[in-house]
């Protein structure tokens, strides 16, 4: 019986369809015997030139005669229309001769100002007819409401009045209309349309109140009665003016709300406000009056909201309802099953800033009347719980394929799409729209635990079958071109893996349905995007944009499989061979994008090495098989992405190159500490050396972004926030090394040999990566640049004074409080003076001043010390000969340096580098 019920409806509903379509019909075959007249007078005009003329016309001379105004020439009859060409000069309005091109209306703006003045104006001199309207409407639905408040008429007496009274105000209004007429001249003007009007809204009453308070008619007969009123409606429209249609419409929505009562099936209310608003629809699309769409459109949602939030609707009714609006709003201005809107998008529209012009009308009553339905459909969904979750994911995906298979034809509607899809992210994203699905789910899933077999829950697969479908029929839509150009396919590669990582954010798939299962999802996802390519790569090799987007999916989607299955190590390699994958195939088959896959990979290696599981574990729990495999196999992966990469991909090969020196960096470091907590049998980490070698990995991290500073983009933001992050957690480890750990003033251990011991990565390493830092970024402020290199040799300069001490007081004596002897106070004069020397040779080689100041500032640190401290300790013949020795020494550099000065001439050594 439901069956029946639904075929009867679906039959009912395509009856206004049915006399759109008879109307236009009707009105081509008007047409045409319009083309056929027009022949038949260019005919006559032309068998009238062919005819002799009179003696007295031919006694007129050539020169006196009147020229003859030329014949027009017959010619074919003009080429139908398309719908939507018909549709734009129905309601754009064309701008007038004298009105400047740059003033002309560019869009049909249905409630313009001076309509808006206009209707004022109208109410003002004719605001009778509009209360009479409402008065006569009013009527009929007063009087089914007298009877039941009375009890004086049977139910049957009581619709049979209201039908009768009906009846009678149309009969009435067609008679004035067809004695006196109904034109803005005629002194009955109006009167029809009201007549008419509050005659259809007690028709309406009428039948509402026979089905839903009395019961008198079942569902079927009930929809074929106001089908065949909403048809009477398109009939009368056609020959009333806009007040008719008005009446109508505003008392056939107000109607069951008036007549009060209550029944045990509201539902069927929304079929009765669907075929309501399709009657409104179809009378615009016949006189194109446009606001009346808007009208109709604005109280058909009102309704059903207010029928829905009354309590008396089901989600189920209601979401079919706004989604059979959104259909209505498209079909019906368009007079065909598959509209053909032309003109721009909204969406390009808005992009190009109103230049690419505004869509008509009819594209525009579609967007707002679905965007309308979408957002109530997002309220049906959180109240409608489990069930209506379900019911709003299916209409939300029907939607989105219905205007995607749509937009083929109606370039106009490409966007359109949009918006459905938009709300089945929405809620898998959104909690409060989700219903309690997956508390739900998580309830089932712990109902059945213990029992030895468990059917698997289907939801997750379901969702992402919808996103599958959406993202297939969107890549389909991409094949057949259009105007947004690379946006269809970019939409189809990333629909489906985007509704997979909501759900694995929000749902945790792997919890309800387990990993495996959830991993071949992705995989499945992964084989669609692959196929997706294939496609494109067939359909326009040369596109090679089109083809990189579902490659880039696809490799995502493996490596999200992956990271269910794999260990942290596994998992590691497997980034990394897929960044390698994503090298070779765009050094085999020239696809651009495929940087932003190496990109991409980089980042998420990063985090992986850094954060999760990050340098905790590296440093931690893991095992040393784990910990090489993934620091020496993450960076042979990068070194081969590097060899393969194309050349003219300068963006991918910086970041390949940075990441390369910044992981081997990390490596290095990890792997000492590691050894030398297991030399040491702790992990102290506020040592010297853990501190040294944290603050090494941080620089080294913030090295990395600083040499991608020269990509710029919208990213450099980004880049150098996480650089100065990075260089400020460095900076903090470097410091806990030079006040907390320091050797110098802390019971601190050195471990190892002289020149092979932990103040090598506590304080060597941190200055090497700072000076390899400032001597790769080229791009770097001249300032910075500076602040680093001396940093770098500020920090050389004291493990080299740190490593003299361990030389002679060993490990366990480095703390000043140990007191310093007159062989250590000598070595650190004689280092002074070595690296004066050297500085100064070197300044001589590069014909560098800087170097040479450098030199002599060093050296003049030395004598400072030999006065000031060194001279003090010595005695006898070691005073002697150390002072002699000093002063040659100074002589021989003193004469070295005016050497140099009078080679280069004035202006020797001014280069500063």
């Amino acid at each position: 019986m439901d069956a029946l019920f639904v075929v009867v409806a679906v039959v009912v509903l395509a009856i206004p369809v049915l006399v759109i379509l008879l109307s236009l019909a009707v009105l081509r075959l008007r047409r045409e015997m319009e083309e056929v007249r027009s022949e038949l007078a260019r005919a006559r005009l032309r068998l009238t030139a062919l005819e002799p003329q009179g003696a007295g016309d031919a006694a007129t001379s050539p020169a006196d005669a009147a020229p003859e105004a030329p014949i027009p020439a017959a010619g074919p009859p003009a080429p139908d229309r398309s719908v939507a060409e018909a549709m734009r000069a129905a309601y754009v309005r064309p701008p007038d001769a004298d009105t400047p091109r740059s003033e002309a209306p560019s869009r049909a703006v249905v409630f313009r100002r001076e309509r808006g003045a206009a209707l004022i104006a109208w109410l003002r001199e004719n605001w009778f007819y509009a209360v009479s309207g409402l008065s006569l409407a009013l009527a009929g639905l007063f009087l089914v409401q007298y009877g039941i408040e009375t009890g004086l008429l049977s139910p049957e007496a009581r619709v049979g009045a209201a039908l009768a009274f009906g009846l009678v105000l149309i009969g009435a209004g067609e008679w004035i209309r067809r004695r006196f007429g109904d034109g803005e001249q005629a002194a009955t003007a109006y009167l029809p349309s009201v007549f008419s009007g509050a005659g259809l809204v007690s028709l309406m009453g009428g039948i509402v109140s026979a089905r839903l308070l009395y019961g008198l008619i079942d569902p079927g007969p009930a929809l074929l009665a106001l089908a065949a009123t909403g048809a009477l409606a398109l009939v009368l429209g056609w020959f009333h003016g806009p007040l008719l249609a008005a009446i109508g419409i505003i008392g056939s929505f107000a109607a069951p709300f008036l007549v009060g009562g209550s029944s045990e099936s509201p539902d069927w209310l929304y079929l009765y406000f669907a075929v309501v608003a399709a009657a409104g629809l179809g009378i615009d699309t016949l006189r194109r009056w446009a606001w009346v769409s808007v009208l109709t459109i604005a109280l058909a949602q009102l309704a059903g909201w207010a029928l829905h939030a009354g309590g008396a609707g089901m989600t189920l009714s209601w979401s079919l309802y706004l989604s059979a609006l959104a259909i209505m709003a498209t079909t019906i201005p368009a007079r065909a099953l598959l509209p053909d809107y032309a003109g721009p998008t909204l969406a390009e529209t808005l992009a190009h800033r109103g230049r690419s012009g505004w869509p008509i009308f009819p594209t525009r009553l579609s967007l707002g009347t679905l965007a309308a339905s979408v957002a109530m459909l997002a309220v049906g969904a959180a109240d409608g719980g489990p069930e209506g979750f379900r019911t709003v994911v299916v209409l939300a995906t029907a939607l989105t394929v219905l205007f995607t298979l749509w937009s083929v034809r109606a370039p106009a509607l490409q966007d359109h799409a949009l918006l459905p899809a938009a709300l089945l992210l929405a809620l898998i994203a959104l909690p409060p729209l989700q219903g309690g699905m997956p508390a739900l789910l998580r309830r089932t899933l712990a109902e059945r635990e213990g029992m030895t077999e468990q059917p698997m829950l289907m939801e997750p697969t379901w969702i992402m079958a919808a996103a599958l479908l959406i993202s297939g029929v969107t890549a389909w839509r991409a094949l057949r071109g259009g105007s947004l150009g690379l946006a269809p396919a970019a939409a189809a590669a990333v629909f489906a893996p985007l509704a997979g990582l909501l759900l694995e954010l929000q749902w945790a798939p792997s919890e309800l349905i387990g990993p495996f299962p959830w991993a071949l999802h992705a995989l499945a996802v992964a084989a669609a995007m692959a196929l997706m390519a294939e496609r494109f790569a067939r359909a326009d090799p040369a596109d090679r944009a089109r083809v990189s987007l579902p490659v880039l999916a696809a490799l995502a989607c493996i490596a999200f499989a992956v990271s269910l299955l794999l260990t942290e190590a596994a998992l590691t390699l497997a980034l990394g061979a897929l960044i390698v994958a994503a090298a070779a195939l765009d050094r085999r088959f020239d696809l651009p994008m495929m940087s932003a896959a190496v990109a991409g990979g980089i980042v998420a290696l990063g985090y992986r090495l850094v954060e999760s599981p990050g340098l905790v574990w590296a440093l931690g729990p893991a095992s040393w098989t784990d910990l090489l495999l993934s620091c020496l196999g993450t960076l042979a992966a990068l070194i081969a992405a590097l060899r393969l990469l194309p050349p003219a991909r300068p963006t991918a090969r910086v970041m390949l190159e940075s990441a390369v020196l910044s992981v081997a960096g990390l490596t290095a470091s990890v792997v000492l500490h590691r050894a030398i907590a297991a030399t040491a049998g702790a992990d102290e980490i506020n040592s010297h050396w853990s501190l040294g070698l944290h603050a090494t990995i941080w620089f080294g991290l913030a090295a990395a972004q600083v040499e991608r500073w020269s990509l710029g983009g919208r990213l450099a933001i980004l880049r150098k926030a996480l650089a100065a992050v990075f260089a400020f957690a460095g900076l903090s480890a470097l410091v806990g090394a030079l006040v907390i750990g320091n050797p110098l003033i802390s019971p601190e251990v050195v471990l190892g040999p002289v020149l092979l011991n932990t103040l090598a990565p506590a304080y060597l390493a941190p200055a090497l990566v700072l000076a390899l830092a400032a001597a790769r970024s080229d791009h770097m402020p001249r300032a910075l640049r500076l602040c680093l290199t001396g940093t770098a040799l500020a920090l050389a300069a004291f493990w080299a004074a740190l490593v003299i001490r361990h030389g002679w007081q060993g490990g366990t004596r480095m703390a000043l409080w140990h007191g310093t002897g007159q062989p250590e106070l000598y070595s650190y004069t004689v280092a002074l003076l070595a690296t004066g020397a050297a500085l100064f040779y070197q300044s001589l080689a590069r014909r560098s001043a800087l170097l040479r100041r450098a030199g002599l500032a060093v050296i003049g640190l030395a004598v400072a010390k030999v006065f000031l401290i060194d001279i003090s300790g010595l005695q006898g013949l070691t005073r002697v000969f150390s002072l002699l020795l000093l002063g040659l020494g100074l002589a021989a550099l003193a004469w070295l340096n005016r050497w140099a000065q009078r080679r280069g001439g004035p202006d020797a050594g001014g280069d500063a580098t």
